[in-house]
């Protein structure tokens, strides 16, 4: 079974749109576990910071930390949830393919570290498991 679906909040954020958000993510993910017993991976997520105001870059952290938060937590308890993937990392000189949805690093200090802190967590995760794995092998060999 494939799935589909896309999710956008508007240019401005309030409650009821996070708690919809967080809500959205964390039905996805248990519907993977419980229903299709696949692992999950949110793409194409963002909020547009075309004005690139501070408020804008702050609903787009914020937007970002939610989902990230969802995932994080999920994949800690060995949950479906496995990753994320934001839309869309451009570099310097790529000018012509900015929609309001990209994230430049260099220009883009809050979210550039929020996206490392969230994927050096995954990270951990993934090499304790890895670790886990190996020993099981080697009990296995002996």
């Amino acid at each position: 079974m494939n799935e589909f679906s896309i999710f956008r909040l508007p240019e401005s954020s309030n409650e009821e749109q996070t708690l919809f958000l967080v809500r959205w993510v964390n039905d996805h993910i248990q519907d993977a576990q419980i229903i299709i017993e696949k692992p999950v991976l949110f793409a194409e997520f963002g909020v547009s910071v075309r004005n690139m105001s501070s408020e804008s870059i702050r609903i787009r952290d914020e937007f970002f930390n939610l989902v990230y938060s969802s995932i994080y937590s999920s994949a800690s308890d060995g949950g479906a949830a496995t990753g994320g993937l934001f839309w869309h990392l451009l570099a310097e000189g790529m000018d012509s393919f900015k929609d309001g949805y990209e994230v430049l690093l260099d220009e883009n200090s809050s979210t550039a570290t929020l996206i490392a802190q969230e994927s050096q967590k995954l990270n951990r995760i993934r090499m304790k498991k890895f670790s886990i794995d190996n020993t099981k092998v080697k009990q296995v060999r002996n």
